[in-house]
């Protein structure tokens, strides 16, 4: 019996020990598939797309902070939203194992600088005397150390421009504005699934995203989609509501015809590669500088572009060059210039476009004013500064292209 009772004794005691120690023992420490501590994994849940899956990198080589606390301050000190802003990507997207080589690129690109757009204002508005003149001012990284403008041009690019840039904090401002911007995630980033609280990132980048910005000046954006920036207000009045569909910022538009190449399913990023818009290395000052794909790269071309690369969609299948778009994957013929109309010494000096482009936006009587009296935000700032700039103009019309000679080609002419 004595015997009976010791064993129960010890059992209970066993028992109590090792309820104890499931009770005192520290939860199994989260550890990525790279052998990274995350203690992140903890508390958030959010699953981003396969490429960044949590379970492989985890979220502090994105996200920064302390991996190694469950104490949420300690965690969270030095963490950022956005790891792709232009300020800490070369930390996180730049990190030796991710794009280490992208964003020095990237800074150096004319969707960083903006250098051919305030170049041109200031070169125009007889500021500077030359191209080369203050190059490594015209930046827009050297315009954010300064708190407001030094010149008349400036001030109108930091008022009305400022926003269209990748050094553009995201979210920093309400309404449209506030979708602009953001480093990386100006073109990569977009919404998840609608359970998910992380959005995706894709190397798939929708047309939405890149129209965002270009959607003013030759209004490629828009005439691509088959809309048209109407001069209008939204008349006739139907239904109750303007009759017109309208842009985010309240500019109407009308719908017309699309690009040939839109009806077939190709985005921006199906023709432009990422050496023109994340930047090759080198710093431009002008767009065409940058741009490097041409109409011959693919009709006619073997997928080449002007300066050696190749266009990735352009692929052989037996004797016949096709091109697989990025988001459907479909296979469309490419057809080569007609040897007749193309090829005809006549026509050597048209470029594509005058042929091919049969309506162009045309923008008459553009002019600016700036009112002293009021206020206006400065977008690189975020602080309202003396000066409010308005823009005008005569009359907008859709119309045939006018051409003109540039260089040894004869080109399409849209004032923007």
């Amino acid at each position: 019996m004595k015997r009976i009772v010791l064993l129960l004794g010890c059992l209970l005691l066993v028992l109590a020990i090792i309820k104890e120690i499931r009770r005192t023992r520290a939860p199994q420490v989260p550890v990525t598939t790279s052998g990274r501590v995350e203690m992140c994994l903890f508390c958030h849940q959010e699953k981003p797309a396969k490429v960044h899956a949590r379970e492989v990198v985890g979220c502090s080589p994105c996200h920064l902070g302390n991996p190694l606390h469950l104490d949420k301050k300690l965690a969270h000190r030095g963490m950022v939203k956005n790891p792709a802003d232009l300020r800490v990507a070369e930390r996180t997207c730049g990190a030796p194992a991710c794009h280490p080589e992208i964003p020095a690129r990237v800074h150096k690109s004319l969707m960083a600088t903006n250098r051919g757009i305030i170049t041109t204002l200031r070169l125009y508005w007889g500021e500077i005397s030359d191209e080369k003149e203050a190059f490594a001012e015209n930046d827009v990284k050297a315009l954010l150390e300064k708190k407001e403008a030094s010149s008349l041009a400036l001030d109108y690019y930091r008022k009305l421009c400022g926003s269209c840039h990748l050094w553009f904090e995201k979210g920093k401002y309400p309404g449209f504005l506030g979708e602009k911007g953001g480093g990386c995630v100006a073109c990569h980033l977009v919404p998840g699934p609608r359970e998910a609280k992380h959005p995706r990132l894709t190397r798939k980048i929708p047309l939405k995203n890149c129209v965002r910005c270009h959607n003013r000046s030759g209004r490629l954006g828009l005439t691509y989609q088959g809309l048209y920036e109407d001069e209008g207000y939204g008349t006739p009045y139907l239904e109750g509501d303007f009759g017109e569909p309208f842009l985010a910022d309240g500019r109407f538009v009308r719908e017309i015809p699309p690009d040939v190449h839109f009806k077939a399913g190709l985005v921006c990023v199906d023709c432009h590669l990422a050496e023109e818009t994340m930047g090759d290395g080198r710093a431009y000052t002008h767009f065409e500088e940058s741009v490097e794909v041409e109409c011959t790269s693919c009709h006619g071309g073997d997928g080449t572009t002007r300066k050696g690369r190749h266009i990735k969609g352009v692929q052989r299948e037996g004797k016949q060059l096709i091109f697989v778009t990025r988001m459907q994957g479909k296979k469309l013929p490419l057809k080569p210039p007609n040897p007749v109309k193309c090829r005809h010494s006549v026509h050597q000096r048209l470029s594509c476009q005058a042929c091919h482009a049969p309506r162009v936006p045309q923008c008459f009587g553009c002019h600016v004013r700036k009112d002293p009296r009021e206020k206006q935000l400065d977008k690189l700032s975020g602080r309202e500064t003396p000066g409010t700039w308005e823009e005008f103009r005569s009359y907008q019309r859709i119309d045939t292209p006018t051409l003109g000679v540039k260089g040894e080609k004869i080109v399409i002419l849209a004032p923007g």
